[in-house]
């Protein structure tokens, strides 16, 4: 459950938690969560975007149910200020199911200036032992943002443009586990969203790049896709050791309406994302994690927020989302986390990537650089589910970040 452009105009609120199981631990806890002003996405905050893959070394016995509250207060270039509450509720769908890992439920909304406002829930259930896991998320929301040109020229050049976009989007998907770690299934998308120039950005050129035909129309659209994951990870919300490798490919059927006759008009695309990270533990306190991943959208009618952005799921920090976007992309990136106590933690963090309109226009001169550092707060009593601020530099400036779990 990917900031931010529209494209996961509610799922910042859908990254699954999921504490081990403590036999000490009573059988009902409450953890407040803690606020600051520094998120990084126009809409929501690029760490609760989706919904990731649980834990496989979880302590045997019975799982303990967990409350995590997290009220966060932002300001960003997006909306200036606002809140994003998140309410999560961790518990084991099964009790005499020691395998499986806690199932998750979140809500959480946002609201912010500008009339700007969302709100989403979802969850996911893990059974039978964790052979199956049936995700799934929706939400309905009103933002207004920036939108920039296409390609790294118009993002150097932050040439934007208000837009009002809306909507509601609804997601599913229903994981099996094949065999050992390896999981695969079928997944499904639904998006009715509307895009439209502000008033005070009606005479305002509009970016190189952003069709006009994409603005003051409103896009159904139904996308059928499946995902495939091989998960060693050691946690899914502080790994020390293992990795992920996951494949992601959606395929779009929209249908763009207008009042304007001309502009109506149906066409498909599809998504595909490649990621890969691992994290190597040097001791308890002190973990290595490092990401790769590759972005392609296909299609020439693919609209304007579902092009692959950079700055999207963290990837890279130290830039706005949304401002370099393309229909490729590739980052790679690395972190060193250290552990300071049961509280507190601390990284530092560096990456590079591009985005082009083909695989061959991909070149060293056009490579984007972030990097820096930040501080970690574990709210969580079983395990380590940290509020993460960041604090990052790119070549278009500096990046506030503050959201809940780790970039990756």
């Amino acid at each position: 459950m990917r900031l931010f452009g529209s494209t996961v105009l509610l799922s910042v609120v859908l990254l699954a938690r999921a504490p081990r199981s403590d036999a000490q631990t009573p059988e009902s806890d409450v953890r407040p969560g803690a606020t600051s002003s520094l998120p990084e996405s126009p809409v929501f905050s690029p760490a609760a975007t989706t919904l990731s893959n649980p834990t496989h070394n979880h302590a045997k016995g019975p799982v303990k149910s967990e409350w995590i509250f997290a009220p966060i207060p932002f300001s960003n270039q997006a909306f200036t200020f606002g809140l994003i509450p998140v309410v999560e509720r961790v518990f084991a769908f099964d009790k005499q199911d020691t395998d499986s890992p806690p199932s998750t439920l979140i809500f959480g909304g946002m609201i912010a200036q500008r009339k700007s406002w969302a709100f989403a829930g979802g969850g996911r259930l893990h059974l039978h032992r964790d052979r199956f896991r049936p995700t799934g998320f929706a939400g309905h929301g009103s933002v207004t943002y920036e939108i920039f040109g296409t390609g790294n020229d118009d993002g150097e050049a932050g040439q934007s443009v208000l837009i009002h976009q809306g909507g509601d989007m609804v997601m599913g998907e229903f994981l099996v586990r094949l065999f050992s770690k390896f999981y695969a299934g079928p997944r499904y998308n639904y998006r009715n969203l509307t895009a439209n120039l502000k008033p005070e950005a009606m005479n305002i050129p509009l970016p190189p790049g952003l069709n006009p035909e994409d603005l003051g129309v409103e896009f159904n659209t139904h996308g059928p896709g499946f995902k495939v994951v091989f998960d060693t990870r050691s946690s899914e919300f502080f790994p020390r050791r293992g990795g992920e490798l996951q494949f992601v490919g959606d395929f779009f059927a929209a249908d763009r309406g207008s009042s304007i006759a001309a502009l109506n008009k149906s066409f498909d695309y599809q998504s595909y994302q490649l990621s890969k990270n691992h994290y190597f533990s040097f001791s308890e306190r002190d973990i290595l994690a490092v990401r790769g991943m590759i972005c392609d959208v296909n299609g020439d009618d693919a609209p304007f927020y579902e092009l692959c952005q950079f700055g999207l799921y963290s990837d890279i920090r130290g830039y706005q989302p949304g401002r370099f976007r393309d229909h490729l992309m590739f980052a790679t990136q690395a972190e060193y986390r250290r552990v300071f106590s049961k509280r507190w933690g601390a990284s530092a963090f560096f990456g590079l990537g591009e985005v082009a309109p083909a695989w061959s226009e991909f070149n060293s001169e056009d490579l984007l650089l972030g990097g820096g550092v930040g501080l970690r707060f574990n709210l969580a009593k079983q395990d380590r589910i940290n509020l993460r601020a960041d604090i990052s530099y790119g070549e278009t400036g500096w990046s506030w970040v503050f959201a809940l779990g780790e970039a990756f």
